[in-house]
C-alpha cells in the first residue's frame, strides 16, 4: 500500500543552492527566503519538499506528514529535532535526546540508517524539558499551597467591568 504524506506547503525563494536538501529542515531566512541552518540554535521552519537552486521557487512543508531524511536508525514514535553538523551537513533528522531540544517532528515510519528516509508528522514549538518530579511534590499539589496560588479563569477584582468577557455593551 502507497503511503501518501500530505500537509500545509507555502512557496518561499531558496536563498542558495538547495538542489541537494530535499526532504530536510530549513531555515526562513528573510520573509520570502529559506536557506540551510547556520547553526544548533536557529529553528527550522519546515521540510523542504523539493530541490531548487538559488532563486527558485522553495516548497516547505509547515504541517502535516512530510519525509524526512534522518542521520541514523530511527523507530517509530521517535522525536525528532533538526540535526546540525556544519554549514554544509545539516537539515537531516536528528533524535532529539537532549534537555531543551527544538522537537519539529515525531517519526510514523521508521528509518534503519543515516540516509534513508522516515515518514513524519511536523510538530510546532515542542522543547524536550527535563524529566519532572513525582506530582506529590509539586507545590500545586501540596496540602500547604492556598487556593490564591493556583490560577483562575474569572477576571480579577482590579480590571474593569469592560475588560471582563460577560460584561454587557453599554
Amino acid at each position: 500500500m502507497a503511503v501518501h504524506y500530505n500537509g500545509l506547503d507555502i512557496s518561499f525563494l531558496a536563498a542558495e543552492d538547495l538542489s541537494s536538501y530535499q526532504y530536510r529542515f530549513v531555515h526562513q531566512a528573510s520573509d520570502t527566503t529559506v536557506d540551510l541552518m547556520d547553526g544548533a540554535t536557529e529553528y527550522p521552519i519546515g521540510i523542504l519538499q523539493n530541490a531548487p537552486e538559488s532563486g527558485q521557487e522553495a516548497i516547505v512543508r509547515l504541517d502535516g506528514t512530510s519525509k524526512l531524511v534522518v542521520n541514523g536508525a530511527m523507530p517509530i514514535g521517535t522525536r525528532v529535532k533538526a540535526e546540525y553538523v556544519g554549514a554544509a551537513d545539516n537539515g537531516k533528522g536528528d533524535i532529539a535526546d537532549t534537555e531543551y531540544d527544538n522537537v519539529r517532528a515525531m517519526v510514523i515510519k521508521a528509518a534503519g540508517a543515516e540516509d534513508d528516509v522516515a515518514g513524519v508528522l511536523l510538530v510546532v514549538n515542542t522543547i524536550s524539558m527535563a524529566p519532572t518530579e513525582s506530582p506529590s511534590a509539586s507545590p500545586s499539589n501540596s496540602p500547604s499551597a492556598s487556593p490564591s496560588e493556583s490560577p483562575s479563569l474569572s477576571p480579577s477584582a482590579s480590571e474593569s467591568p469592560s475588560e471582563s468577557p460577560s460584561a454587557s455593551p453599554s
